[in-house]
């Protein structure tokens, strides 16, 4: 018999619309379902129930499922109910604001800032807090697993095993990287979650340490997963490919190193890596090598920009591409001389692998999840010792068989990581869980 799992997609159903922010969470629920639905064993109902706000999510998630291009191989399980039968007006608002030609407007164009305060307006009325029904047939499934957000009321999920996705304990442990409210939501997510009858599942060994320490929860009701690069990342070898897709984003063709932190966020020390880029350069001129950023630049940085002001007689020497889309990425990453990621704090470490499946040698920080990913691979450096990350930086610059050395070694250590496998553990992990009832 089939396991029945109710996979909430209120992420997906949240972002979808928004091409910069298609990573991290996002990533992992998206390729984890793709690989899920090819799961003979299992049927999977997509829900919107880890939810605070039912409207919205629910039609955010049905739209995001009609244009899902492997629908037919799941179903959308509604979860709300509108008290005032207004689920139309909610479908008719949220298409609007999700469409592709309302995303593409100018945000102080009129049809924007219409939109936009319509919107504000409806949340001063609170509309949705009164109108927020939402049903659930605990009976039609055997399992629910939140990839995300906050477990659900026991009073609405019943007796069903719950399962939830535990990415990292930054805004509980790191608090100064993250905003208040998000720290204050990642408390409500732990608080959801019963030590003695809900399950765990984490995206390394240090995440699930990290959670079992701070929540007191069993080890034995904890599992880890590892993500996985998608698979079209791949070295590519024609230099005129590299080149005219760097040209796009102002990389010239002088060798760059090069850093993803999709955001720019603190944690992922961005200033402290434009300073030793800046040292090693100061050092010895004669050195060939620019420095390349890739990450929205939708979200302000003052560290970043302050650094940048610092180094003002270097800046031509340090590109901030924006946001770069995923067809365009293997390239930058395959014409770099090396990934510099000198993160302060990682539930796992995503870019790495990325960068590790393009055949690019890897410069990591040592702290973390991050040896999990890069095991002997890489050089592995303190992110806060500027001396080892220069001297790193400078070994693989001026030594052309290490270079070559961990190129192969990164694509090795990189097909231990698959999508697949992640889903077939997953699947593992909800059939223990069924047995354990």
């Amino acid at each position: 018999m089939k396991i029945k799992v109710a996979y909430d997609i209120t992420f997906l159903g949240k972002f979808f619309s928004y091409s910069d922010n298609k990573v991290g969470v996002y990533r992992l629920t998206e390729e984890l379902l793709l690989e899920l639905i090819k799961d003979q064993n299992i049927d999977i109902f997509l829900t919107s129930l880890c939810t605070d706000t039912p409207a919205f999510s629910s039609v955010n998630c049905q739209l995001y499922y009609n244009q899902f291009p492997q629908k037919d191989s799941c179903k959308f399980a509604n979860s709300f109910k509108s008290k005032f039968y207004l689920d139309w007006f909610y479908k008719l608002c949220l298409s609007t604001y999700y469409s592709k030609n309302f995303q593409s407007l100018p945000r102080y164009s009129w049809q924007s800032v219409l939109v936009r305060g319509f919107f504000k307006i409806l949340k001063l009325t609170s509309l949705t807090d009164y109108d927020n029904q939402q049903i659930f047939d605990d009976k039609k499934y055997d399992l629910i697993h939140s990839t995300y957000y906050k477990l659900p009321p026991r009073n609405l999920t019943g007796n069903i095993p719950r399962l939830i996705t535990i990415y990292d304990l930054i805004p509980i442990k790191k608090p100064e990287f993250v905003t208040p409210p998000l720290t204050l939501y990642t408390q409500e997510i732990l608080k959801s979650i019963n030590p003695e009858t809900d399950w765990v599942v984490c995206i390394s060994e240090y995440t699930r340490q990290e959670f079992c320490e701070y929540t007191g929860m069993h080890r034995d009701r904890t599992f880890v997963t590892y993500l996985a690069a998608d698979q079209n990342f791949y070295p590519v070898t024609n230099r005129e490919i590299i080149n005219n897709i760097n040209q796009k984003y102002q990389i010239t063709n002088t060798p760059y190193f090069l850093c993803l932190a999709s955001h720019l966020d603190p944690r992922k020390n961005i200033p402290h890596l434009i300073n030793t880029f800046v040292d090693l350069i100061s050092e010895d001129p004669s050195l060939e090598i620019n420095l390349v950023l890739i990450g929205t630049t939708r979200y302000k940085r003052p560290d970043i920009e302050k650094a940048l002001q610092q180094i003002a007689k270097y800046k031509s020497r340090i590109i901030l591409t924006g946001y770069v889309p995923d067809q365009d990425l293997s390239a930058i990453y395959s014409g770099a001389t090396a990934f510099v990621f000198p993160s302060l704090y990682e539930g796992f470490g995503l870019p790495i692998l990325e960068a590790m499946q393009c055949g690019t040698p890897v410069i990591s920080s040592s702290v973390t999840s991050l040896p999990e990913v890069v095991g002997d691979s890489g050089i592995l450096v303190d992110p806060q010792n500027q001396n080892q990350l220069k001297q790193a930086m400078l070994d693989i610059l001026t030594n052309t068989s290490l270079q070559e050395s961990l190129s192969q070694k990164s694509i090795l250590r990189a097909k231990q990581f698959s999508w697949g496998k992640c889903a077939n553990e997953t699947v593992e992990i909800y059939k223990k869980i069924i047995e354990h009832k």
